[in-house]
């Protein structure tokens, strides 16, 4: 599983295997410490996903004041809102939250 705050190259998707196949990008949403028990537990969760069906898995993990118009625009295969509210930045929260709902992007809330 990769972590990464690039964008992919394909809306949902990142380059994998010298680009012979493609990742989905799971956006994190999650303003907790990375060695908070429920941020590592959320990161171990979908790697563990990733490992159960043995396929490549890109996450971007994003404090929620550091979202930009870009990650709305294009929020990856999958949104997760991780634990631990009240977010940094609600209404950035909110906007992803929007154009995953929009977009038919699944979104899961912890």
């Amino acid at each position: 599983m990769a972590r990464t705050g690039s964008s992919a190259a394909q809306a949902g998707f990142a380059p994998v295997d010298g680009g012979r196949m493609q990742a989905p990008v799971i956006t994190v949403l999650i303003d907790l410490p990375p060695d908070q028990d429920y941020h590592v537990a959320t990161l171990a969760a979908l790697d563990h996903a990733a490992h159960s069906l043995s396929m490549p898995l890109e996450v971007r993990v994003v404090p929620t004041d550091t979202i930009e118009s870009h990650l709305i625009a294009d929020p990856g295969a999958a949104v997760v809102v991780g634990p631990g509210s009240p977010y940094r930045n609600r209404e950035r929260a909110l906007d992803i939250i929007r154009s995953a709902r929009e977009k038919g992007i699944p979104l899961v809330g912890t």
